[in-house]
């Protein structure tokens, strides 16, 4: 107890003190932060002047009056704005994964989905579970899907796949059980569908409908979700046709909202969430045009990426132009006042009742989709296509836990649930890009050490 009121005091620079009062019914908390500006996720209006009390890891009260609070010690958090730990619910681990989860924790992301990858494979991801849940290491929450389930030739291709350890590349649905009833004993909560038949050229045959019809049925019969990978309109039918729980990135081109309402209806009625992944746009178009978007504060802590990035520099130029010209269809100057249509659409979505859900897709070889940080600019590309930032919030939190099925305890900052914060210094409402003031994280009631920066590059004050 004495380290996190220490901690905080050192956070917040404020006062604690003795609180002999007997009246608060929950028993005696841990702590209670007062006169806070409260934004709890749920998408409901900013409460000020609100106090939380901390016991045992959970948040025991919540009360606009402060009197009678019965806490070994009340800190007064007068200017200061607090939000749920945010959720990438697609992110990929890399070939250092300490380094990635001290990233991740520093900005304030708490909880993480893992949907296949190459370095995930189940002895990997269980072993990092298993150190984060007895501290021995700091890192966020891990719930992870199956590994990649695919076709040969299927994507991802020449990304050091093995077979049966991190992909699995199916012919029939004889195939299908096994793989299943593997995830389901490894801790699994999802299958990861590829449906994608590139993305580049040569393209090869989509995965076929009776082996994802299959999936389907397995997934049902182990309580498992079903999450396709799609990056066009016929896989998005796809997905939907075959009851998908949820969707991994958008489509391009963009949806048609004359045409394609119909579609959208049906995704909204099998509640399926759209996990966005809008990052993977700004780290192959906007960074490398824009190389001194690298020298903004919050790269200070991506020493060696940035490092890594400066060097390679002229080869991720040269693939954004391709990009932009062939992709896009668009000459440079042209893009420098293009405005992504698909940021408008995330808005859209989200007012016609779909779920949409922040993930960030890191852990490609692209070093500028950076972790936790992706988190941040995936919210402010919402914020770009005008979505409202108590919705942004929501996306990145409640919306998050809702498609892991864990919103009984993590996403929103309610009595009962985990005491999973991150604390601001500025009104995220006014300015999305306010998320990035944090003062202190919490995870389960404890003060998180996150990076400082040393004379000799980053120095992590942690595990």
């Amino acid at each position: 107890m004495s380290n996190k009121i220490f901690s905080l005091l050192i956070f917040l620079t404020i006062f604690s003190c003795k609180n002999n009062s007997t009246e608060n019914i929950q028993g005696i908390a841990d702590y209670a932060i007062t006169n806070l500006t409260l934004i709890d996720g749920s998408g409901a209006d900013a409460a000020p002047n609100a106090t939380i009390s901390i016991k045992d890891e959970k948040i025991s009260r919540i009360t606009r009056d402060p009197v009678g609070i019965n806490a070994d010690s009340i800190i007064d958090g007068t200017g200061k704005y607090v939000i749920p730990g945010l959720f990438d619910n697609h992110f990929h681990l890399s070939d250092d994964i300490p380094r990635q989860f001290k990233h991740l924790i520093h900005f304030g992301v708490t909880n993480v989905f893992i949907p296949a990858g190459r370095y995930m494979t189940y002895p990997v991801v269980r072993k990092y579970d298993s150190l984060i849940r007895t501290n021995t290491i700091s890192g966020p929450t891990l719930r992870w899907s199956s590994p990649f389930i695919t076709v040969p030739g299927g994507h991802p291709r020449g990304n050091g796949g093995i077979e049966g350890e991190n992909i699995h590349r199916i012919t029939s649905t004889a195939e299908i059980p096994k793989i299943v009833e593997d995830a389901k004993a490894n801790g699994a909560i999802a299958l990861k569908v590829m449906i994608e038949d590139g993305p580049r050229p040569p393209f090869i045959e989509r995965i076929k409908p009776e082996l994802i019809k299959r999936l389907r049925q397995e997934a049902n019969r182990h309580n498992l979700m079903l999450v396709t990978h799609i990056s066009d309109r016929i896989e998005l039918e796809m997905s939907v046709e075959h009851k998908a729980d949820a969707i991994m990135h958008y489509v391009n081109p963009s949806l048609d909202w004359e045409s394609d309402l119909e579609l959208v209806q049906k995704i909204k009625d099998q509640n399926i969430y759209w996990v966005t992944t809008a990052m993977l746009g700004k780290a192959y178009t906007t960074y490398p045009l824009n190389p001194e978007l690298l020298e903004s504060e919050h790269w200070a802590v991506f020493d060696k990426e940035k490092e890594i990035l400066k060097k390679e520099a002229g080869q991720h130029k040269e693939i954004a132009l391709g990009i932009v010209k062939n992709y896009y269809n668009l000459t440079l100057e042209q893009w420098k006042d293009h405005k992504m249509p698909s940021h408008a659409d995330f808005r859209k979505l989200d007012s016609l009742g779909i779920t949409i859900v922040v993930g960030t897709d890191k852990g490609s070889p692209n070093l500028y989709n950076a972790s936790g940080l992706g988190v941040h600019e995936e919210m402010q590309i919402y914020q770009d296509g005008d979505m409202d930032p108590l919705n942004i919030i929501k996306c990145a939190t409640l919306n998050a836990a809702k498609m892991l099925k864990m919103d009984k305890d993590y996403g929103t900052i309610e009595e009962g649930k985990y005491a999973n914060m991150v604390l601001l210094d500025k009104n995220p409402l006014e300015n999305i890009s306010n998320t990035l003031t944090i003062n202190t994280v919490f995870k389960y009631g404890e003060i998180q050490n996150r990076i400082t920066n040393a004379n000799n590059g980053n120095r992590y004050t942690g595990h």
